[in-house]
Parts: C-alpha cells; structure tokens; sequence
C-alpha cells in the first residue's frame, strides 16, 4: 500500500471528523434558535433541554468527506473506483440523504410510524437502485459475473453450510434481504440512542472494524474502506459533544442515518455481516427483546419508551459512564474476534457466547430494576 493510499484512508476520517465537530457548535445555536429541543424528561435523563437535531452535523461531516475521497481517487490510481462502485456511492447518498430530511422532520415535528417507516423502505429501495429492474450480472474486473448495478445482499457465509448465494435462488430474495438489513440496522442504532454517546459510540467501532475488515482482505479493499472510515471520523467528531452529559443529541435524523450507512457499509464490496452482527450485538439482542417483549405485552413495539437495556442498566444502578464501557468493551472485543483469523467454529463459538452475555445482561438488568422498585 503506498503512502498516498494511506493518507487517501486517513484523511477520510480526519476530514468527517474536522467537519462533524466544527459543524456541531453552530448545530446547537440553531436548535435553540429554532426550539429544536429535547426538553427533560421521558426516556432521556438530561436535567437541561438539550439540542435534538445533532443528525445536521453528522450529514455534513460523512457527506464532505465522501465527496473529498473522489479527490484521492483522481491523484492514486489503487483508489479509482469502478463504475458500478461509483453508481453505488451515488445510490448511498440518495438513499441517505432520504432518511436522513425525513428523520430531520421527525426530531422537529414527530412524525407517525408510517411515514418513517416508508422512508425506511424508499431509501433501501433506492439502495438497491437499478437492480430493481436490471437483475443480470456484469462482469468484475477479473471477467467473472459477481457485480450487479445497485447495492444487494448476494449471499453469505452460514456456519457449517457455507456461502449462501440469494440471487441464486431468486433475486427478489436478495432484494428483501437487503430492504430487511437496511431498515434492521437504521432500527438497531436508533433505539440505541438513548444513552448519551451510545448509539454514536457502538457505531464508531462497528465503522472501524468495518474498515479494518476490508483493508485485510487480500487484495486489500481500499475504495472500500472509505465508506465506514468517514463515518467513523463522523462518529468520532460527534462523540466530542454526545459524551456524558451530552451537549447536543443526534435524534432520528443521525441515529438512522448512521444505521443505513452502518448497513450499506457491511454488504457492499461482499458480505461483512458477521463483523457487525458481533459489533453490534447486545444491541441486536436487545432490539428483539423488545419487539417480542412488548408484543406479548400488547404493546406497539415501534414505540419508544424506557424498557431498552441501557435504560434498566441506568435504572439498575449503573452509571451512564460505566454502561458506556461496558457497551464498548463488548463492541470492540467481539468485533476483533470477528476480523480475526480465526476458524468459523471458533467465531461460532464467539457469536454464542455474546448471544449469553445478551440475555444475562438482559435477565440481571430487569431483575435489579424489580428489586428497586419493591424496596
């Protein structure tokens, strides 16, 4: 890798991270200008109303650095992008850019569940881009028929089995493969930001491990690699604010826009499903809980409220600071195992263990939250 490449990497998180956290400041003026405030109280534990729509910011930061990579890509020739990765980048930030003024209205306004969840559906379906109505597949750069015109989860690997092609059985299966991983993860980062720096937090190791995964792959995938090191310089720079007690919030407008870009960023240039789904997976675990707790309940599942387990940790007894480390501390170490060169079986193994750690966590935060209420 040469030394214009490495820079071409850094300066991708170092310019998201520059512009993210010179744009909060004027962020946070115009929120209160404009009343765009969390006022205390409800599923948050600030004792200030505190700017809500930080999801400005975190658009501008990823959205510079992106188009500044097309600079890189002009001065070394390992960064040039095919045509089908350029039309995906255009499709990325259409897509993004769709969740990300719909959410907008959201934290302003609150929208009803519908048209969030449309938003949702069009910015995956825009993902998936001409796919949509071209399904063949074109040749790669080394002749061989693996790249499709859009952004689409093709296939991949089960323990035991495999890679699991689903365009083999039947394109309209990878396609709502990819709508259901979009919204899932736009879903799983926006119910995480309920904690200050959380959401951001856990979405700067998944960015990174992203990264990593892709630069050690050989040959390593440099343009790539791009994608979650912008995001995570974006993450980065809104951490400095978010951070306990957190100046600014993200609101919907940065939490499901991380969430899509966080999907996209696993699927494209091949499948890094594993590495996220251990990054994120007491999230994961926590977003299944809920949609299967509060269904039994007879609640909608969709709606926010204080029964996520950042908050029965909080409630419990734990500090927001100690949640933090303890969120982080998972994300990174599972995410490691997951880009290490281990066997499946030892991944496997790994995925296993976090699955346990989820549910106990889960178990010992409802159980603490119930002793504290009796006494």
């Amino acid at each position: 890798m040469s030394l214009l490449t490495i820079v071409a990497l850094l300066s991708a998180f170092m310019i998201a991270f520059i512009v993210t956290a010179l744009t909060v400041p004027p962020v946070i003026r115009l929120c209160e200008r404009r009343g765009w405030m969390q006022q205390p109280g409800g599923r948050r534990t600030h004792p200030h109303p505190t700017a809500n729509v930080g999801g400005i910011a975190m658009y501008v930061g990823f959205v510079t650095a992106i188009l500044a990579t097309f600079i890189f890509s002009a001065l070394d020739p390992a960064l040039r992008r095919s045509e089908f990765e350029v039309l995906r980048i255009g499709l990325l930030l259409t897509g993004g850019t769709l969740i990300f003024l719909v959410m907008w209205l959201d934290d302003v306004v609150e929208l009803p569940w519908f048209p969030k969840f449309a938003a949702q559906i069009g910015a995956a379906l825009i993902a998936v881009g001409p796919y949509l109505w071209d399904q063949r597949r074109y040749p790669d750069t080394l002749g061989l028929l693996t790249e499709a015109r859009g952004i689409l989860l093709t296939a991949f690997n089960a323990p035991f089995v495999g890679q699991v092609s689903l365009w083999d059985v039947s394109p309209w299966l990878a396609i709502l493969a990819t709508v259901f991983w979009l919204g899932w993860m736009a879903n799983t980062i926006n119910w995480s930001d309920g904690l200050d720096g959380l959401a951001a937090g856990v979405s700067l190791i998944a960015a990174f491990m992203l990264a990593l995964h892709a630069l050690r792959l050989d040959p390593p995938q440099t343009t790539i690699a791009l994608l979650p090191l912008a995001l995570a310089g974006t993450c980065a720079g809104f951490l400095i604010f978010n951070l306990p007690p957190a100046r600014i919030f993200m609101g919907d407008s940065g939490a499901e826009f991380l969430g899509f870009i966080l999907g996209v960023s696993a699927i494209i240039g091949g499948a890094k499903l594993a590495t996220v789904l251990l990054v994120l997976g007491v999230p994961i675990l926590d977003v299944a809980w809920l949609i299967v707790a509060r269904t039994v309940s007879g609640k909608q599942p969709m709606r926010g409220g204080r029964d996520h387990l950042h908050h029965r940790l909080l409630d419990g007894g734990m500090s927001p600071r100690q949640i933090l480390a303890l969120y982080w501390g998972l994300s990174a170490g599972f995410g490691l195992l997951g880009i290490t060169d281990i066997s499946p079986y030892a991944k496997l193994i790994g995925l296993a263990l976090l699955i346990l750690i989820g549910i106990g966590l889960i178990a010992y935060a409802t159980r603490r939250v119930t002793l504290r209420s009796v006494q």
